[in-house]
């Protein structure tokens, strides 16, 4: 028993003198604070990439809107040009519910790619543009005739300038005019021409 107790006095005497051995590792060098050039470069790399993920936010919304607008504009466009023709919302069969689904539907598509990051270059123009395109949707939806006019000329031009910021981040189509054209007659409403569809690759920064 005497044996025992002593083999056991001696194996904790040899993990004893083993914990003091790893006691004794070699210290690490440094203070644990960065260098100033390592804190730089960190900075550097992570404003570069907060920057570039609002840039991309930015192309997102621009290549959305472009595609939403030119089906909100060809559903416009075959509205008025009927309107144009018989000059009565009577006899535009659902010309003019269909117009104004396309409008309600692009702006749902667009608003939901503005966020709290997206930039304020491209993201304050297009909500003036959701904004007058819900009064442009209002006014179909109230049978509006020669009233239809100046408020689809200001939703053309807001429209327009969402395209002009959105040339800082996807290459425009030099096809992408969206100018309005007047329709037959004094007073008509007037057509709008579709910007051409959003290209699949951003422009490179």
């Amino acid at each position: 028993m005497s044996r025992v107790r002593r083999s056991s006095i001696a194996v904790g005497i040899v993990v004893a003198a083993g914990f003091g051995t790893a006691g004794c590792a070699t210290p690490i060098d440094g203070s644990g604070s960065a260098a100033p050039g390592q804190v730089a470069a960190y900075q550097a790399e992570l404003s570069a990439s907060v920057a570039s993920s609002i840039r991309q936010d930015g192309v997102d919304l621009c290549r959305e809107a472009m595609s939403s607008m030119v089906v909100m504009v060809r559903g416009y466009n075959a509205f008025v040009q009927r309107l144009s023709e018989v000059h009565s919302y009577d006899r535009v069969g659902d010309l003019d519910d269909r117009a104004r689904a396309s409008l309600i539907a692009g702006s749902d598509v667009i608003r939901g790619h503005l966020s709290s990051v997206t930039p304020e270059d491209v993201a304050d123009p297009t909500a003036q543009f959701l904004d007058s395109t819900g009064r442009l949707g209002d006014a179909i939806a109230k049978r509006r005739l020669t009233g239809l006019n100046p408020i689809a000329a200001e939703w053309t031009k807001d429209k327009n300038l969402v395209l002009d910021r959105c040339a800082q981040y996807l290459p425009l189509p030099p096809t992408s005019d969206a100018s309005p054209a007047p329709a037959p007659g004094s007073g008509a409403p007037q057509t709008v021409a579709p910007p051409s569809t959003a290209p699949s690759a951003p422009a490179t920064p």
